[in-house]
């Protein structure tokens, strides 16, 4: 919603601003029809229309594919991949620095409160999920899981302009909550299995 509020008051300043170049011009070359005046204005349109519609593609787009926990390699434990899930948005792990656990087994999701899924491999698994967009460069109503103790918690994600998404998790407000911030992965990491 605030994404239409944004688009609309920047249209209407343009067309504001189209308006009185037009006039001015029209002073001059008042030989033209009035069609000729409707298709300039909705001409001078077409180039704002298409780069802020570009904007909210793109980045969308850019939600989509690998992210990493750090963008420090040595503190860097797990990477996610963000893909499109029933018209939402979820995420995956793909890669962990330690996949196996004490045993030299593939770790599993042992805090997990139930009991039943304490045994599924975290490689793999759902971490991210119900992400839907608000605006150009938030999706809210998502909620995040943390098999490191078991918890789910309610979550938003903001792409950056310098390529970074920041993920909210917190219980009930955003106010009482944990940023992390999550950048693409500078080298090829192999997918866990």
């Amino acid at each position: 919603m605030k994404y239409v509020f944004k688009t609309l008051a920047a249209v209407t300043f343009v067309i504001d601003f189209s308006v009185r170049l037009f006039e001015k011009s029209a002073r001059c070359l008042s030989i033209f029809s009035s069609r000729f005046k409707l298709s300039f204005l909705l001409l001078s349109l077409i180039p704002f229309y298409t780069s802020t519609s570009a904007w909210a593609a793109s980045s969308n787009e850019e939600l989509r594919g690998l992210w990493i926990d750090h963008k420090e390699p040595e503190k860097q434990k797990v990477a996610v991949w963000i893909e499109d899930c029933n018209g939402t948005l979820c995420g995956r792990i793909y890669w962990m620095k330690r996949p196996l656990n004490r045993e030299g087994k593939p770790k599993t999701d042992a805090h997990n409160p139930d009991p039943n899924l304490r045994e599924r491999p975290l490689c793999g698994m759902r971490v991210l999920s119900g992400f839907k967009r608000t605006d150009e460069v938030t999706w809210a109503d998502g909620q995040i899981y943390s098999p490191s103790d078991g918890n789910t918690f309610s979550s938003t994600i903001k792409l950056e302009r310098e390529g970074a998404i920041k993920i909210r998790g917190y219980v009930g407000i955003s106010l009482f909550g944990k940023t992390l911030e999550w950048v693409r992965p500078t080298e090829k990491l192999q997918q866990c299995t």
